[in-house]
Order: structure tokens, then C-alpha cells, then sequence
């Protein structure tokens, strides 16, 4: 347990060691149950202690880099243990706690520090606790990169504007092969204000050619159809239209593309509605100027 607690502050810490060097802290680490089972008076067992074995503990495991950066590494050996911990705790709680009815009214309830955590419950909810820190720990980091690339954008088309949430993805590298205008990415959230539910179900690449007439005169000048390949799939097309304008609000200014194209995904551009377009990298965010 001390071993995947320290392998788990290694990955969030990036910090540099090897395979012996975490066995070994987590080695010492155990060393402190028997410590305080024959020694229960011993200084160990004090706050000031359990602070100095820690330290102890993550200059075993880790590289010594800097005192900024063994500072960092202890915090978060500690923040891993509660969380961890804190999981267990909380489960065992919820799973312990009582319900009554009172007085019309329905109470929980604990009586004293509720049933010994038995250790069957530490070995199945150890590892389901530590998969599930690493897990969110990991999703909390990825949404930290993400709003890293995060802008509010606002989209112009035939009078109408609408603002939302853009990413800018290297990976976005579609250009009309025509006009050589970059293609920006937006889903069903931001074309919804535009187009009825009606009209975007006769949008969809596999419709979109057979009822091309059926498509509102006032959309026919704007409407463009470029082709792309995406990943593993084979060549398509892509229904876009040319809107007025797309305007990306940065720390450094506004950045305002004229009539690019504006592309069609008919499905969430990612499961938690974080952003709504993708901007084109070609737009130079960081460089302010299109």
C-alpha cells in the first residue's frame, strides 16, 4: 500500500527515481507498524514523528532536486494518503451509518466510531480507492491542459451572433483546397442557433448531396463542401458554411478572422460540453493577428 502511494506521487510530481529506490521507502514506511505496536512510546508516534518519518520516507523514494521540490513531493505524499484514505473512510462511513424515522422526520446516525474497518473492506477498497484518485487526479490534470488552450469566441453569421467556448487544436490543419480558407470546427450547440433541428438533420454528409435544394436560398452562397480525411477513415466531406466572422477574445486582445469556413460536427465536441468549437491553429492565438 505505501509502494502504490508512493508510485501514485511519483506520477504526480514527475519526480525522478527508480523501481528500488520506491520499494525501499515503502520498505521503511511498513517499519512504523511494529515501531508503534512495541514501542507505543516512542517519539515516532508524536506529530512532529510522523512528520520527520514522512520526510524520512519521500527522501528514500525520490531524487533530491531542490528544497522547493522535496517540499512539493511531501505535500503531495501526504495529499495522495488522505485522499486515498479519505475515500475509505467515507465509504465505510456511508455503508456504517444508520437511518431511523423520528418524529416524522428520517435521522442518520453513527453510534461511537462505527464498526472496525475490517481488512477484507482495506484489501478490496485500497486499490478501488487508488484507482480512483489516479484516475480523477488524471482527468482534473487533462482539464487543466485543456483550459490552458481555452477561449471564448464569438461567431457572426447573417446577423445573428453567438458566443461560446473554443479550443485551439494542433491537430485542426483543414483548409478549403479552393479558397485556402481555414476550417473551424463547431457543434450542434453553436449551429442550433442558426438552423432549425429540421434543416441540420438535411446538413449531415451522407444527406447533404440528395437534398442540396432543399437548403434555404439564403444559405446557398455560403455553403461549401470540403473534403478531408480523418484519422483511420477514409476520404469525405465535410458540410461547411462561410460565416461573416469568428472573433477569439485572448488575454492579448482580439483576434477576428473574416469569412472563415465554419464546419458541421453533428455530435458534442467533447462528453462534458467543455468548449464548442475547435479553432484552427493556423489563426496564431498567441500572435494576435490572423
Amino acid at each position: 500500500m505505501d509502494g502504490m502511494i508512493l508510485y501514485l506521487t511519483q506520477g504526480l510530481t514527475r519526480a525522478r527515481t527508480t523501481n528500488l529506490r520506491i520499494l525501499s521507502a515503502a520498505f521503511v514506511a511498513s517499519c512504523i507498524v511494529p515501531i508503534s505496536v512495541l514501542m507505543p512510546g516512542i517519539w515516532l508516534t508524536t506529530s512532529l514523528g510522523k512528520i520527520a518519518f514522512s520526510l524520512l520516507i519521500v527522501t528514500i523514494a525520490f531524487a533530491y532536486v531542490s528544497l522547493r521540490t522535496a517540499f512539493v513531493q511531501w505535500l503531495t505524499f501526504y495529499f495522495v494518503t488522505f485522499a486515498i484514505g479519505g475515500t475509505m473512510v467515507g465509504v465505510h462511513y456511508f455503508f456504517n451509518s444508520q437511518i431511523a424515522a423520528q418524529g416524522g422526520e428520517w435521522i442518520t446516525y453513527s453510534t461511537g466510531y462505527g464498526h472496525p474497518v475490517s481488512w477484507l473492506f482495506v484489501c478490496i477498497g485500497f486499490p478501488a480507492s487508488w484507482i480512483f484518485t489516479k484516475w480523477r487526479l488524471e482527468q482534473i490534470h487533462a482539464h487543466r491542459l485543456k483550459a490552458e488552450d481555452l477561449y471564448q469566441v464569438k461567431v457572426v453569421y447573417l446577423g445573428k451572433s453567438i458566443l461560446c467556448t473554443g479550443l485551439v487544436d494542433s491537430g485542426n490543419h483543414l483548409v478549403d483546397p479552393i479558397s485556402k480558407k481555414m476550417v473551424f470546427l463547431a457543434d450542434l450547440n453553436v449551429w442550433k442557433q442558426f438552423f432549425s433541428e429540421e434543416e441540420l438533420k438535411g446538413l449531415k454528409t451522407e444527406t447533404v448531396l440528395d437534398r442540396i435544394e432543399e437548403v434555404s436560398e439564403r444559405y446557398h452562397k455560403s455553403l461549401h463542401l470540403v473534403p478531408f480525411q480523418g484519422a483511420g477513415a477514409s476520404s469525405n466531406l465535410m458540410v461547411t458554411f462561410m460565416v461573416d466572422n469568428i472573433t477569439i477574445y485572448t488575454p492579448e486582445g482580439e483576434l477576428t478572422i473574416e469569412q472563415p469556413l465554419l464546419g458541421i460536427q453533428h455530435h458534442d465536441l467533447t462528453h462534458d460540453q467543455m468548449y464548442q468549437i475547435i479553432i484552427h491553429p493556423h489563426a496564431a492565438i498567441k500572435g494576435i493577428s490572423a
